[in-house]
């Protein structure tokens, strides 16, 4: 049983299909993080989907991603998932700690980079995230971004929460999304505008007392001002990526091709190197 080859440290989140918990390889003495889904009552065809994902997850290899050690169908109904543990915690709560004081413009845009690189890696493979936002963006001891929670519990969540999606505000949540239109690579595009936008104001970038009101903003897609710190080349950046219309949105290669951000990533590079 592989899961023997794991010491539990201690739990680390429940969600209505599993859970979460923190752990040591006994080998590597490496922490790792292990989900648990619970496939005892999905059908047949979600229990295969689950285990596709799984496995998909498992061939990604990139700098910004999360990394997937292994998966396996344990005997009790179960499919586990180990992954590697970033010891930075979320992007929600480093953003929470800040209590409203501005994050320098350079470390936005390192942040936005990382986050776009590991998008395009994920688009180049016909990748959808559909789920990103700063509670899945994860930080490194050296604040190095990984994005994780990639798609496998959105296979589980189609059966057991599509009400509670609703529950959960949908602060990410395109304008075509409202429209019943599919989720399409813009609704990423539109999901990294909103965590940038976090990044650089620590508010939502549309924020409201209820569903509707959150839903007619959206829609509406009104944007409260940026704050003066921050260059015009990067609002305008971020208002591209807020464009309503999806055929208005850059793609995210495009967006790392603009020479702001060329001109940013070399300056990260000249950084590294010193």
């Amino acid at each position: 049983m592989p899961l023997a080859a794991y010491c539990f440290l201690r739990a680390v989140g429940k969600g209505s299909y599993g859970e979460v918990s923190l752990a040591r390889h006994r080998q590597d003495r490496k922490q790792y993080v292990i989900k648990k889904l619970n496939l005892r009552s999905a059908s047949r065809r979600e229990k295969r989907a689950a285990e596709q994902e799984a496995q998909l997850l498992s061939q990604l290899r990139h700098p910004n991603i999360v990394t997937y050690r292994e998966s396996w169908q344990g005997d009790d109904g179960h499919l586990y998932i180990v992954m590697g543990f970033c010891e930075g915690g979320d992007l929600y709560h480093k953003l929470k700690e800040q209590k409203g004081k501005l994050l320098p413009e350079n470390q936005v845009v390192e942040w936005f980079v990382q986050i776009a690189m590991a998008l395009q890696y994920l688009h180049e493979k016909h990748i959808l995230h559909r789920d990103l936002k700063t509670q899945n963006i994860f930080l490194t001891r050296t604040n190095i971004i990984k994005v994780g929670d990639l798609g496998i519990a959105r296979v589980l969540e189609n059966q057991y929460d599509m009400a509670s999606t609703l529950i959960g505000t949908p602060y990410y949540m395109s304008p075509e999304l409202f429209s019943n239109k599919p989720y399409n690579y813009k609704s990423d595009v539109w999901a990294l505008g909103c965590c940038v936008y976090e990044m650089a104001t620590l508010k939502h970038a549309f924020n409201a007392k209820d569903m509707n009101s959150l839903a007619y903003r959206i829609i509406e897609g009104k944007l409260p001002p940026m704050p003066k710190d921050y260059s015009p080349q990067l609002v305008e950046i971020i208002q591209t990526m807020l464009s309503k219309k999806p055929e208005e949105r850059p793609s995210v290669k495009s967006i790392l091709r603009q020479p702001y951000i060329k001109q940013q990533i070399s300056l990260f590079l000249e950084a590294t190197k010193a």
